[in-house]
Order: C-alpha cells, then sequence, then structure tokens
C-alpha cells in the first residue's frame, strides 16, 4: 500500500501493526523485522508503564532517503542514528535499515535495544513533560529496553559483557555537547545502571518514575531529579543510589 503521508520520501509503502511501519519498496522483510521488535515494545511497555501506547508510526528509512525524512529542525541527523520525532502527525520513529558504527559494542541485542530506547521515548513523551536532566530522560530509555529485553528472552547478559566500560565517569557528569563516543559511553553506562535497577527493585520503579515526572509542573533540577527516582526506587533506594558508582 502506497502512502502519500508529506512526511514521508515519495514512492514509501505501509506495512500495518500496532505501531505501522512506512518503508521504502523492497524493504518489506526488514519492516517486518521493525515491525516484530515494536509489537514486542509496545506491549510490554504498556503493561510495565500501565499506559496505553501512544499514536505513533514508524519510518524505516533507506540510506539515499535519509535527508528527506522528517526532523525537528533543518539539520539531518547524522546517517544510521535513530530518532523520535513530534514534526509530523502521527509522531514518528525514524529508524535507519543500519545502525552507525557508533553503537557499540554491536550484537545480537544493539538494534533492538535502540528501536526499544526511541519507543521508550515516544512512550514518555505521549504526554507533556518538563524540563529535567538529560541522564534522567535517558535513564527512563534506557532501563526500558533493558526491562522490555529481559522480557523478551533477548541475550542481554551477552551485550552487557561486551561494553567497553572505559574511563570512570558518572551518568550525572556528562553535559553540554560531547563527541560521539562519549554519548556512546554514557549510553551505555545508562544501560548497565539500569539494568542493575531492575535487578535490585523490579520493573515497578519504571511505572512510578514516568508517572511522577507527568506530574511534575516545575522545571526539575538535579536534587529534584535525584530525589524522584529515589522514591521511584522505593525502600532503600537512597542507600542503593548513594552506593552506586554510575550515580
Amino acid at each position: 500500500m502506497l502512502v502519500h503521508n508529506p512526511g514521508t520520501p515519495p514512492g514509501y509503502e505501509r506495512l500495518a501493526g500496532v505501531v505501522p511501519i512506512v518503508h521504502a519498496p523492497r524493504m518489506e522483510r526488514s519492516a517486518a523485522n521493525v515491525r516484530s521488535i515494536l509489537e514486542t515494545g509496545a506491549g510490554a511497555l504498556s503493561e510495565v508503564l500501565v499506559v496505553e501506547p501512544p499514536e505513533l508510526e514508524a519510518m524505516l528509512i533507506s540510506d539515499a532517503d535519509w535527508e528527506q525524512a522528517p526532523r525537528e529542525n533543518t539539520y539531518t541527523y547524522p546517517p544510521g542514528l535513530p530518532y523520535f520525532t513530534r514534526s509530523v502527525h502521527p509522531p514518528a520513529l525514524v529508524l535507519p535499515t543500519t545502525l552507525s558504527p557508533t553503537f557499540q559494542p554491536q550484537t545480537k541485542a544493539t538494534y533492538p535495544l535502540v528501536v526499544w530506547h526511541e519507543l521508550a521515548h515516544a512512550f514518555l513523551l505521549q504526554k507533556e513533560v518538563v524540563r529535567t536532566p538529560a541522564w534522567l530522560r535517558e535513564f527512563v530509555s534506557q532501563a526500558s529496553a533493558a526491562a522490555i529485553a529481559r522480557r523478551a528472552g533477548l541475550p542481554l547478559a551477552e551485550h552487557l559483557n561486551q561494553i567497553d566500560r572505559g574511563p570512570e565517569f558518572t551518568i550525572r557528569a556528562l553535559r553540554g555537547h560531547v563527541d560521539a563516543e562519549e554519548q556512546m559511553a554514557f549510553q551505555n553506562l545508562l544501560l548497565l545502571f539500569g539494568v542493575a535497577a531492575l535487578e535490585e527493585f523490579g520493573e515497578g520503579f519504571l511505572e512510578r518514575l514516568v508517572h511522577a515526572m507527568w506530574e511534575e509542573t516545575n522545571t526539575v533540577d538535579e536534587e529534584r531529579a535525584g530525589g524522584l527516582l529515589a522514591n521511584a526506587l522505593g525502600s532503600g533506594g537512597r542507600t542503593w543510589l548513594r552506593s552506586r558508582p554510575e550515580f
């Protein structure tokens, strides 16, 4: 089925699903794979966060058409880097067929984790969220992706074992403009931290944290962000956070 959405490159087709997939011709197999990943993620996140999935579609964009993909501003996102955009209706996950080599490690889990990360952003931003430190929003997405992976039986431990721990820093230390390598190290640290939180406290803290973020009406500073996370973790949360070198 051809689509004529002005936010989509011409000639693209649509694959129906829980999250419809708009894709370039001859990408039917890749689109079906992405649909499966998204259906798994949307079902799991709805249960974990106790919320209905947002109105959303995914765009599987070929390398040749990447510059034509919808985006928030005039600057093209680097090729191979998925993102979520509200510049079109319905909002869209813009996904490449092949991930940028920036994403490390490259394992069987990498592509699903990245897609679920962006899907989690879409779930979080279906309601208004006040300004927060970047690490808090990114932590929600990485911990959510890890929660889905655990439910789906993805080889998550194998992926985590291949992460380069690199120089030591905390999830709250990285601010301002950073290069791709630093951003990847930041995201990997958040993933490790998210997995540790899931193992210690279970999935319930994600629902509590996301709903608490939706209830905030004023800008969330660093102290408040730490308090939101500690409260969401529940009993022992503050003590656990103080014990974590990532935090």
